[in-house]
């Protein structure tokens, strides 16, 4: 079984924001980049995805799924990590003391209100579960950078904190091969 990890293409809003579990919109180029994730995967045309799409709830995945055909199902569990009440702040705004506690343990303290990132690993790793009970040959799962991390880090024995040092860029294709045990790393981040 072949899993396809598929980051959301690049959002309306700076990087310098803050935005988690926001809704944010997406970037004009987003025909562009939904057409080179489609090429990154084989797909030439919505015909051509008969394999299930699972995706996270937020516009910015729910679109790029639709655009790669196939059944698209949500997936609550892969939302992105929730920040609280740092959503839509400018970072540079940010309590400095806050931002330095969250960062130097990132498993286990979360922003106010929101999660941390091992809270976010479970639900990332209860998604997984089901995307490997699919059975099917393929999956295409389109969700957000802190859910692939997590899960690239559950997957290979990675400490949870050290997530955020894997680099998955907007449009980013990984594939995982779970026929055997254990998963194998085939692309990261095409």
């Amino acid at each position: 079984m072949d899993i396809w990890l598929i980051r959301h293409t690049s959002v309306a809003i700076g990087p310098s924001y803050c935005y988690g579990r926001s809704d944010v919109a997406l970037a004009d180029t987003f025909h562009a980049e939904a057409a080179a994730v489609r090429a990154k995967i084989g797909i030439q045309g919505s015909q051509d995805a008969l394999a299930p799409v699972i995706t996270s709830p937020a516009q910015r995945c729910t679109r790029l799924a639709a655009s790669l055909g196939g059944q698209v199902s949500e997936d609550a569990d892969l939302w992105e990590m929730n920040f609280g009440s740092w959503e839509g702040q400018k970072w540079a705004d940010l309590p400095r003391a806050a931002i330095d506690s969250w960062a130097n343990d990132l498993g286990n303290v979360a922003p106010p209100g929101g999660e941390t990132l091992t809270e976010v690993s479970l639900r990332a790793q209860r998604a997984w579960g089901r995307l490997i009970q699919l059975g099917t040959e393929t999956v295409y799962c389109v969700t957000h950078a802190g859910v692939i991390r997590v899960l690239l880090a559950h997957l290979f024995e990675m400490p949870t904190g050290r997530a955020f040092s894997l680099a998955v860029e907007y449009g980013g294709c990984t594939l995982i091969q779970v026929s055997d045990l254990p998963p194998k790393l085939k692309k990261f981040n095409l």
